[in-house]
């Protein structure tokens, strides 16, 4: 497995209005498929998720605008990551 591209960048808590730490991490498999790897870091909790994603998809995460970083932790449901 290899690491392609890596993001860190900083988020609000919708609930608590807190700020706290994200980071994705793609990476590239030997049978070529892609994994992203989540984590957030709140002051009270840690949570992590991974996420097969195709070519497609990961084409899409690596182009994501820079203005809407961490849109995948939305647009997936809970049953269809793999933690």
């Amino acid at each position: 497995m290899r690491l392609v591209v890596s993001r860190n960048y900083p988020a609000i808590n919708a609930e608590t209005l807190t700020e706290y730490s994200a980071r994705e991490a793609l990476f590239r498999a030997d049978d070529g498929s892609f994994i992203l790897y989540m984590t957030s870091e709140g002051p009270c909790d840690l949570e992590e998720r991974l996420l097969v994603l195709d070519c497609r998809d990961a084409l899409i995460w690596l182009n994501e605008p820079t203005y809407i970083p961490g849109s995948y932790w939305h647009s997936i449901q809970s049953d269809e990551c793999l933690t």
